[in-house]
């Protein structure tokens, strides 16, 4: 463990000796930005020993018994893998700031894990702003009962590289809202020191961790910090999501699109911000009274107007500006901490007057056109300066009949006649101008899907094609298999008949063993006669070397008796004298 100086966790710095080799030239690590590998971390023992007591990393309970915390090694980054278990880790990577500011608990929720494992991030190459917005999201939909589905998150919130090294390397990954879906703030403008405070996470024992599988062959989500960060992620649009994904979606914007909430105030009292999320919702929670009340008043979705390309956006319960009748807007101001005031969207609307009935004159005059969001003035008449009013006029109401009827009337008292008359005119040319574009908006959308069912329809050949080439790879592999098993069914017979052989043989060895102890026993019985007679042998060689002995002591006295002219050289053990005369002893003797 590295040295580590000071007490206080906000000053308290880690002094981190230089690696052998500098990060920015170790080429395993050569994907990174210089903001991560010129980061090490600066926190201090005391201070993780502190996090871990006070409960804020685990949550207490049991899981406090199943993790403990370390500091990274000397010279190590966040980035940086177990060469150990590159494959499978043995550690996780965090970053405190999600524990002490966004309540990030470990386990890590279902969602937390699925969201990470479907963008292909891991949880500590996330920026801040990201995790404020994932748990904002998480409680916001806690707070409704709202199904929490990563499909709905992507689909309001894009993930993005911000480093400006992002196009070459990776770093830290955020997420930031789609075009006309911002529901929430920023945490903060801009994080400081984060990048310095992070720590490893170990299981304890034989505990499994969370980001393992049970088999803890594989990870639930990445686990290590990679240049293929984001690979998964595929955008989400509407289309992508199913019915009950759709209804989450258009519930959060109706809700939230003109007042945003702001994080720093809901995770800092998620209590207060249930009460205020549901005051915004009416006091009503659950996926079908939501739904509900969103068709009884749907003023609140963002609608596309297909004339201009700009969006009009409205929230009656949760605060901003809401089309209500024709022609009018109410502003509902609710002050609240968690809301922010988004951009302004109104929507113009021209006046009309029942019953075919010119409009007054104080209504009229106070209906005028409002500013746009640029702040460039517009013209206050309700008709657009772009039609062509005169033009309208003497095509359709001037005739030679009218002018001659007109005649008799004084036009002084017709002129709010007349100026109705205009401006039904000008709504109807209006209204055919928006059906004309509409028209042309599904003309040349039904082009953009003729090519696409011809590109569907090649696909489809292509498609048929393929289960064609795996029809025949299927009866290959068939054939294949049926060989193979007909090898193994001769390879089975081959064998049998070996271990057949091989009990055989068995058999004989026992046979040659049971041979060879009865030659050894009668080896032992003849070498036992083989002793005795040797013994005896010995005892008759010995009665043998007397007897010689006692006819040589004899054959000595006789020589006495002999002539001296007698060659004695002859005597011997089996001669003997005769007469004065050596004679060789008689045959059989």
């Amino acid at each position: 463990m590295a040295e580590v100086r000071g007490d206080n966790p906000e000053e308290g710095v880690r002094e981190v000796e230089k690696a052998q080799m500098p990060h920015e030239l170790n080429p395993l690590y050569n994907w990174a930005t210089r903001d991560v590998l010129g980061s090490p971390s600066t926190l201090t023992e005391d201070y993780l020993k502190s996090l871990k007591e006070s409960s804020v990393i685990c949550g207490g309970g049991e899981e406090e018994e199943h993790y403990r915390v370390e500091l990274p090694r000397r010279g190590e980054r966040i980035c940086e893998l177990n060469l150990e278990h590159p494959r499978v880790p043995h550690w996780l990577w965090v970053n405190e700031v999600m524990f002490t500011e966004f309540g990030v608990r470990i386990p890590f929720t279902s969602f937390q894990q699925r969201l990470l494992q479907r963008c292909f991030v891991t949880p500590s190459q996330f920026h801040p702003n990201a995790w404020s917005s994932i748990r904002c999201f998480e409680l916001v939909t806690e707070y409704l009962e709202l199904p929490q589905d990563p499909e709905v998150f992507l689909y309001l919130f894009t993930v993005f590289s911000p480093n400006a090294e992002g196009k070459t390397k990776k770093g830290y990954m955020s997420v930031r809202p789609g075009k006309y879906r911002r529901i929430f703030g920023l945490y903060e403008e801009s994080f400081h020191d984060f990048k310095g405070r992070y720590f490893k996470v170990f299981p304890v024992g034989d505990h499994p961790p969370f980001w393992l599988t049970l088999e803890r062959d594989a990870s639930r989500f990445p686990s290590y910090w990679s240049k293929d960060a984001g690979l998964n992620y595929v955008p989400v649009s509407y289309k992508r999501l199913n019915d009950e994904q759709r209804d989450t979606a258009d519930i959060l914007l109706w809700l939230f699109s003109k007042r945003f909430l702001k994080p720093k105030a809901m995770l800092g009292n998620p209590e207060r911000a249930r009460e205020e999320i549901l005051n915004m919702a009416g006091g009503k929670k659950s996926l079908a009274l939501l739904r509900q009340a969103m068709q009884q008043n749907p003023q609140g979705l963002i609608v596309l107007d297909p004339t201009s390309g700009q969006v009009s956006s409205s929230n009656p319960e949760g605060g901003g500006s809401s089309t209500v009748g024709r022609g009018a807007t109410t502003q509902l101001e609710i002050s609240s901490p968690i809301q922010e005031e988004g951009p302004e969207h109104q929507v113009e609307a021209v006046p009309s007057s029942p019953a075919g009935k010119p409009a007054d004159d104080e209504t009229t005059s106070a209906r005028k056109r409002p500013r746009t969001s640029d702040g460039a003035q517009r013209d206050l008449c309700p008709i657009d300066r772009s039609f062509d009013a005169s033009g309208f006029i003497e095509n359709n109401f001037m005739g030679p009949r009218v002018v001659e009827a007109l005649r008799d009337y004084d036009p002084m008292e017709s002129v709010r006649w007349v100026q109705w008359a205009m401006l039904r005119s000008a709504t109807i040319l209006k209204s055919v101008e928006l059906r004309l574009s509409l028209a042309d908006h599904w003309e040349r959308r039904c082009t953009q899907l003729t090519g696409e069912m011809k590109l569907l329809d090649q696909r489809r050949i292509g498609l048929e094609k393929e289960k064609v080439d795996a029809e025949a790879a299927k009866a290959n592999a068939e054939k294949d298999l049926e060989a193979s098993l007909k090898a193994g069914k001769e390879k089975d017979v081959e064998v049998q008949r070996l271990k057949d052989r091989e009990a055989s043989l068995w058999a004989e060895l026992e046979s040659l063993k049971k041979q060879v102890t009865a030659e050894k026993a009668r080896a032992d019985k003849a070498e036992a006669s083989f002793t005795a007679g040797e013994a005896g042998r010995q005892e008759m060689l010995k009665v043998a070397e007397d007897a010689v002995k006692e006819t040589e002591a004899a054959l000595k006295e006789q020589i006495l008796v002999l002539p001296p002219d007698v060659d004695v050289s002859l005597l011997g053990a089996f001669k003997e004298v005769v007469d004065g005369q050596i004679v060789d002893p008689p045959p059989g003797s």
